[in-house]
């Protein structure tokens, strides 16, 4: 649509594909491949918006419910896989430097140290990357990136709530990233968080409704 920047497009995508796969999961049920197929795609707009916590959680029930349903060398239990894969890996950014991600392994340390690796190309060779222990302030979660909130004092109503990364604001004091919170807990507001203040969700919480 003529005049409609990128955003509207991805929204309204977003939402044409909801609806494609909600309507067939009550016309073909849930094990349909049709059912299936339109939630891959709805994952994977999901993905392309940076709504990564409710891709996640969806393309994890896609994979579970294709390799039940259909088994596991079926092309969409594959591509289900393969797109949950990509899902989980978990992408920061090393200070100083601003232009090279890297994949957030684990915590050491009670979470004082991220061990990362990379630095990561296109086409990714991890063969050529390496490990590093960095100081967690330095780590800088990437946009679309889950994250937990902890440690803040005068915010402390956020803290170990889930939430995305979406922008990052520098001024003269500091650099804050842009924190939108997890859909399940829709009365949470976003909110500017310092990067020593949050800590990349490497597994993300059951929803409580699912069990």
């Amino acid at each position: 649509m003529q005049g409609a920047n990128n955003e509207d497009v991805s929204l309204s995508t977003l939402l044409t594909f909801k609806k494609n796969y909600e309507d067939s999961i009550s016309e073909n049920g849930m094990n349909s491949n049709v059912t299936l197929s339109s939630g891959m795609c709805y994952g994977m707009s999901l993905w392309e918006i940076g709504q990564h916590i409710e891709g996640e959680r969806l393309m994890t029930k896609l994979a579970t419910t294709s390799r039940r349903a259909l088994g596991p060398e079926h092309n969409i239990t594959i591509n289900a896989d393969k797109s949950l894969k990509q899902y989980k890996v978990r992408y920061v950014i090393v200070l100083p430097e601003m232009d090279e991600r890297f994949q957030a392994m684990r915590y050491d340390n009670d979470g004082e140290i991220c061990v990362v690796q990379g630095p990561i190309t296109e086409p990714r060779n991890i063969d050529d990357e390496r490990m590093y222990h960095i100081a967690n302030k330095l780590v800088i979660p990437n946009l679309g990136c889950p994250v937990i909130c902890h440690g803040l004092i005068s915010a402390s109503h956020l803290n170990g709530e889930l939430g995305v990364a979406r922008n990052i604001k520098e001024n003269v004091n500091g650099m804050r990233l842009a924190v939108h919170f997890d859909q399940m807990n829709e009365g949470l507001r976003s909110a500017l968080v310092k990067p020593e203040n949050l800590r990349v969700a490497f597994e993300l919480p059951s929803r409580s409704s699912e069990g």
